[in-house]
Formats: C-alpha cells, sequence, structure tokens
C-alpha cells in the first residue's frame, strides 16, 4: 500500500496529514471489499456444489447449534481460584473444579 502524496502540494501540515489518512482508508477500505468480495464468490461456489439435502442438513447443523456464552466470573470465583493456585493445584484442575476454559484461569489469576 503505496500513497501517492507530496507534502509540497499542500499549504500546511495538517492538510498533508489529513490527505494521506483519508487516501490510506479508502486504499484499506478497498481491500476489504475485495477479500469480502473473493470469500462471498468462494462461499457462492461451494453452496452452488452441494445437494439440496446436504445444504438443508448443513443449515440445520447451523441453526441449531447451541450459543456459546463467556464465563461469568465474580470476586468470589477469583478468590477460589487464586487460593487453589496459591495451594499448587494445576490450572487445568482448577478450571474443572469452578466450571471455567483453562485461559479463563489464567485470566483469573492474573
Amino acid at each position: 500500500m503505496r500513497l501517492d502524496l507530496d507534502p509540497s502540494d499542500f499549504p500546511t501540515k495538517d492538510a498533508f496529514v489529513r490527505a494521506a489518512l483519508a487516501q490510506a482508508r479508502d486504499l484499506a477500505s478497498e481491500q476489504w471489499e475485495e477479500a469480502h468480495r473473493r470469500q462471498s464468490t468462494k462461499l457462492s461456489k461451494e453452496i452452488e456444489r452441494l445437494s439440496k439435502q446436504e445444504l438443508a442438513r448443513r443449515l440445520l447443523r447451523l441453526m441449531t447449534r447451541p450459543a456459546r456464552r463467556r464465563a461469568v466470573i465474580d470476586e468470589t470465583m477469583r478468590r477460589k481460584a487464586a487460593t487453589m493456585r496459591q495451594k499448587g493445584l494445576s490450572v487445568r484442575e482448577i478450571a474443572t473444579e469452578l466450571g471455567v476454559s483453562v485461559p479463563s484461569v489464567y485470566n483469573i489469576t492474573k
């Protein structure tokens, strides 16, 4: 991504910076639209190749998938995790005990 601007064409540094930012924004937007267009085309071609039964099966699976939720972590859980960690329990054991993921335990015990 190259900006084709000459600083001497602008009366102030601020005007140059604004023009450069506007051009960079436009280039980024064009690149995103192109990537989105390619992805959309690829997805359309994949859908066209599927039989009606296979497409219905995949859509049904997507529609019936349970929604994932973030773990609700309160102060008591934080304290319990910290004490368990101090006692020497592994992160995996703490995650199993509290019913949260291993990365959540790392975030709690930071």
